[in-house]
């Protein structure tokens, strides 16, 4: 079948390791699906390539190729993707009549395709033609308001493989909102899936569950749907723990739930924890295992003796990237986009300072930066040339929106007094003494366990930082935004009147 192939595909496939795989005609045109995966860029392991022949050029305009290969986007729904279109002929003529801004088609004409078979890096010429055709910023890997998989992942290697080395084990993913909670469990689920059995993955949004039944509903549903219009005649008590048993066996293999977003679940089981109870015992007799993800009521349960949470999953709590993670996070895409970094320690350095490590900030710090670069045209990133963020409305907004909603009135109330006190000199340590006086000058005395847990909160948030007693804002940029963008003694006054 591989001798049909367009010959880059075939060498690409036979003599440098990178799976094909054939796909489904789509309006006359053969469609095929590269990995790309190992770039680390905006690029899958099911890349899809369009295959347009010397026939197809003869038979139409150069205008006509073009409107059918954007309806072949259209059909197979691939308008957000980079779709590699291999031309047998010259492509200059068909980019003449590429219009649509939103499709990022690259047309790899038949003299292109010569020289990536003729270099002896051709790995990395096929990807100097892609770069030189999609603005970069569109092919890098950066995502800021989605969760990722695959090629776009990065850092969580450790967690990645704890997870995935004790199937036995219940696991907690616990970390702030925008910290990669949703990317860890959907990376953890798109290699389940990749394995022997992946009819036995489930992941679950619960963020909407708000009760014992509906999440019972939702689990029916996609475990034994045929079951649904007799399940109101059941008490849940004693059907879904034998119900879960029963699809276990089915399966000839443990139900793995994969389930986000679960502190609502968690408020809402607060009165009798029927559900939970019924959980951990699917959990101990072996039919199901379960990788939660949550943050402040999942965190609070994991602590109390007498909750159903306590003791149920091995905690994996998600922080700010490393230095090293950071780096990866940088230097990688950026060398695959062919964006040179003039002194990258500098540069590296600088990034992760000012976004405390923050995955999600880092990437929105560098897709910053290279959009400015596709304004540019330029492909080097120096120290001189690195923005001021803070001056950045985006990036203003997207920092500030994460602050508030990573934290309660008592955390608000903890940094708002202490910015206050430090008078501008934010680089000073401080120690749970003095954020106590800084709080009594403004007329709030919390107890020494709040003052705990708010000191615990802002550190998971990646706000403050410790080192022995003392803690230290992380972030200069951080404390810099919020006092330039709002009058600190009145949101001290709002949040102290809300009641902390």
């Amino acid at each position: 079948m591989s001798k049909e192939w367009p010959k880059l595909l075939r060498f690409f496939n036979e003599e440098l390791g990178y799976q094909v795989r054939t796909g489904k005609t789509t309006l006359g045109y053969e469609i095929f699906t590269m990995d790309l995966s190992s770039w680390k860029l905006r690029l899958s392991s099911h890349t899809p390539v369009i295959y347009v022949t010397r026939f197809d050029l003869e038979a139409s305009s150069p205008l006509h190729v073009v409107q059918s290969l954007e309806d072949v986007v259209r059909e197979r729904n691939l308008s957000h993707q980079i779709v590699l279109v291999l031309v047998d002929g010259d492509a200059l003529a068909l980019y003449r009549h590429k219009f649509h801004p939103t499709y990022n088609l690259v047309l790899i004409g038949r003299e292109e395709q010569i020289r990536v078979l003729k270099s002896r890096r051709p790995s990395g010429k096929l990807l100097d033609i892609i770069s030189s055709h999609v603005p970069i910023s569109n092919l890098s890997p950066y995502e800021t308001r989605a969760p990722v998989t695959g090629s776009r992942f990065f850092g969580r290697e450790y967690e990645t493989s704890r997870i995935l080395a004790n199937p036995d084990t219940n696991h907690a993913i616990l970390g702030i909102r925008r910290i990669g909670k949703t990317s860890l469990l959907r990376e953890i689920e798109r290699i389940l899936k990749e394995g022997e059995d992946p009819t036995h993955v489930f992941y679950m949004e619960c963020s909407d569950l708000l009760s014992s039944d509906d999440y019972i509903r939702e689990v029916v549903r996609k475990l034994n749907p045929r079951e649904l219009p007799r399940l109101h005649m059941q008490k849940y008590v004693f059907f879904f723990p034998d119900f879960l048993e029963r699809m276990s066996r089915a399966s000839k293999s443990k139900i793995i739930f994969l389930l986000d977003e679960i502190d609502n679940l968690v408020i809402m089981q607060r009165d009798d924890w029927d559900l939970f109870r019924m959980l951990r015992a699917s959990a101990n007799k072996g039919a199901c295992q379960y990788i939660m993800a949550g943050f402040r009521e999942a965190m609070r349960e994991q602590y109390m003796l007498d909750s159903p949470f306590y003791n149920f999953a091995q905690e994996i709590r998600l922080s700010e990237f490393s230095r090293q993670q950071a780096n990866e996070l940088i230097s990688i895409p950026m060398e695959n986009l062919r964006v040179r970094i003039k002194n990258k320690e500098q540069v590296v350095s600088r990034i992760f300072e000012e976004t405390a490590g923050h995955p999600n900030l880092i990437q929105y710090y560098c897709l910053i930066l290279l959009r400015e670069l596709d304004i540019t045209g330029e492909r080097e990133i120096t120290p001189e040339s690195l923005i001021d963020v803070y001056s950045d409305e985006g990036f203003k907004s997207h920092l500030l929106t994460s602050f508030m909603q990573n934290t309660e009135n008592r955390e608000k109330v903890l940094v708002y007094a202490l910015l206050w006190a430090l008078a501008g000199d934010n680089k000073s340590g401080f120690s749970q003494e003095f954020i106590d006086e800084a709080l009594r000058k403004g007329g709030i005395a919390l107890p020494q366990d709040d003052i705990d847990e708010a000191c615990n909160v802002l550190m998971l948030a990646g706000v403050i930082h410790r080192k022995g007693k003392e803690y230290f804002f992380t972030s200069p940029v951080f404390t810099k935004v919020l006092q330039h963008t709002y009058d600190l003694n009145y949101l001290f006054r709002k949040v102290k009147d809300e009641g902390v």
